[in-house]
């Protein structure tokens, strides 16, 4: 008999297991389904991927009704388990439902196109705030729910499904108000209530500068209650003065820095110096007021990529004095390479043909408009990447705007930060060809300082054959660079090689971060690699942000981070655990890596716990 009662025992035991894992994986199953729509931001989303999330969180919400779910819902640990899981699908739902409004709204949008004969069309923009707040609000309260559910009866796969869940919710949670506070701020931006002016700043990434390429073409553009007009465009040089140069009043940091390339004087070329986007628009705007007399509201800068950002794919651009017609993939290309062999290299008429393509982007735009919302992001990819900017010296504007990225602040690190910029002093045009890879790598101890290095590689891949414009110079091919790679100022620096040697370096400061730069010549068909090794003080979190600097090509990141035993690491693909942390990619926008101590209690901690103990070796 009592052999009897142990096996019926066992017998319910295992009925109860096998329930309440049927019932949790079917509706961990279907929340994960739901999520993952939800990750892209508010311009990525699709009806029909959200039709499927709706489905999916009413299947969860039928599992839990079922009769294996009240069967066993009751018992200890397994209620708590279940609650989450009901909770979380309860309040992702108003997620999706404020989700399902917006995209409607969205399309409306796209079908009316945001730019009509040269008019923004101010109240379609006013449309969207309303929904962008409301999934906003359904976000935090689900944000709110997820930390509350979190508790120490949690088994460890749902506490991490939840953590993954917390921190997508809480990555679009902030682009969603951000986007909505953009949205409210735009018809002021656009001249609702006085007219603004802008002054457009281009680019070309073919010769480095610390903000992207090298200044080459200067335009304005006015917009009066949405109406866009164009104003001139020309080349810089255009506007430039003979020596002396006329000096206008600048940032310290900026004229202590890249007072020696003559940045904030009226010589133009050399005021994308800096990668504190923010300085260079502040010293184009006095520069542009010193030359034109004309105040500007704002700065655009704009790079070959960031152009072809803001135009459909089947657009066509004509080029000036030939019969070449491009197409917005093609625009990029053009400008960096097709275009010295095309029309020359110091000739008035490849400056001005190339002037006349960038306005001709700001006239399509103007009067075509933007169209669906797939352009849209393609010009939020190009903001990301650095390709497009825009600075306001509207204070509570300079302030969304900053906040969202846009102006590309350098700021202060939250702990560490990796940004490699390349100055072209040679005056070629020969970073078209280069290769960059960045390395970053960090040894965190508890208590202990971090000890990080950050490598830089670059390649010279000049091919023969380019005309004398494009190399300026004998030996040909040779790169001439200033490389500055910025570290936070609290680092107290190690080393400084290049080609695993020390060297000779400067240091600059800039905002919250140190420039520690060295000079290379690279021949062409080899590359050279710099590094800087530094020490952090000592912080139970370890925070790190990559920044690229817009290229022609986007650079390759590579980043090792060792941390303590129990860490998690929360970064571009979410979080996750362990004790190092590989991450490799693209460096096509900012990047965000965080870790420190796990918030793991109870039944989770245990088996976190239990799992590192397995693993420790025996000897």
């Amino acid at each position: 008999m009592k052999t009897r009662i142990v096996w019926i025992l066992v017998g319910l035991f295992l009925l109860t297991v096998a329930l309440s894992g049927y019932v949790m994986i079917s509706a961990a199953v279907d929340i994960a389904a739901a999520r993952r729509p939800l990750t892209g931001g508010p311009m990525h989303l699709e009806q029909s991927e959200l039709n499927s999330a709706r489905r999916h969180l009413e299947e969860a919400q039928e599992t839990f009704e079922s009769l294996p779910a009240r069967a066993v819902g009751w018992m200890p640990v397994v209620r708590q388990n279940f609650g989450a899981l009901h909770s979380v699908a309860e309040q992702s739902l108003p997620v999706v439902e404020a989700a399902e409004a917006l995209v409607e709204v969205m399309d409306e949008v796209g079908k009316s196109s945001l730019i009509e004969n040269g008019a923004v069309q101010l109240e379609l923009l006013e449309d969207l705030e309303e929904p962008l707040r409301e999934q906003s609000s359904a976000l935090s309260k689900l944000v709110d729910e997820v930390r509350v559910r979190r508790n120490g009866w949690l088994v460890p796969l749902l506490w991490s499904q939840l953590d993954r869940l917390l921190d997508q919710a809480e990555q679009l949670r902030s682009t969603s108000e951000t986007a909505a506070e953009l949205v409210a701020l735009a018809p002021s931006m656009l001249g609702g209530s006085s007219d603004r002016t802008y002054l457009v700043a281009m680019m070309n990434n073919t010769e480095l500068r610390g903000a992207g390429g090298i200044l080459s073409g200067v335009g304005s553009v006015k917009v009066r209650e949405g109406h866009i007009t164009l104003g001139d465009f020309q080349h810089y040089q255009e506007l430039a003065d003979e020596p002396p140069y006329r000096r206008v009043s600048a940032p310290k940091d900026f004229r202590q820095n890249f007072g020696t390339y003559k940045a904030d004087t009226t010589r133009w070329v050399t005021t994308t110096s800096s990668p504190d986007v923010p300085d260079v628009a502040l010293v184009a705007r006095r520069l542009f007021k010193r030359t034109t007399g004309i105040d500007v509201d704002g700065v655009i800068l704009v790079d070959p990529r960031g152009l072809a950002a803001m135009l459909p794919a089947n657009t066509q651009i004509e080029v000036p004095t030939t019969k070449t017609v491009l197409t917005a993939d093609e625009l990029p290309n053009y400008v960096h390479r097709e275009a010295y062999e095309e029309l020359g290299g110091a000739v008035s008429r490849r400056r001005d043909s190339l002037i006349r393509i960038g306005r001709s982007v700001f006239e399509r735009v103007s009067q075509s408009g933007f169209g669906r919302f797939s352009l849209l992001r393609s010009t939020a990819d190009a903001v990301a990447g650095g390709h497009l900017s825009l600075v306001s010296f509207v204070s509570e504007e300079a302030e969304v705007l900053e906040a969202v990225g846009v102006t590309r602040d350098l700021g202060d690190p939250d702990y560490d930060y990796v940004l490699a910029t390349v100055q072209n002093v040679g005056g070629n045009k020969l970073d078209y060809y280069a290769d960059r890879s960045i390395h970053h790598e960090c040894r965190i101890e508890e208590q202990e300082p971090a000890i990080c290095s950050t490598t830089v590689t670059l390649k010279n891949s000049t091919p023969p054959g380019l005309s004398r414009f494009e190399y300026q110079y004998r030996p040909y091919g040779l790169f001439k660079n200033v490389l500055e790679i910025y570290v936070p100022q609290e680092a107290q620096l190690l080393a400084v090689e290049v080609g695993g040697s020390p060297q000779d370096f400067f240091e600059n400061r800039e905002d919250g971060l140190a420039a520690v730069g060295v000079y290379l010549e690279i021949p062409k068909g080899e590359n050279e690699t710099a590094s800087v090794e530094y020490q952090l003080p000592a912080e139970d979190r370890y925070a790190l942000t990559v920044v690229p600097q817009p290229l022609v090509d986007d650079a390759r990141l590579s980043v090792k981070l060792d941390v303590p035993g129990g860490w998690e690491f929360d970064g571009p693909e979410g979080p996750s655990g362990g004790e190092a942390v590989r991450w490799e990619g693209s460096l096509d926008r900012r990047l965000e890596f965080r870790l420190g101590p796990s918030e793991k209690s109870g039944l989770a901690s245990w088996w976190t716990g239990f799992r590192r103990f397995l693993e420790e070796p025996v000897l």
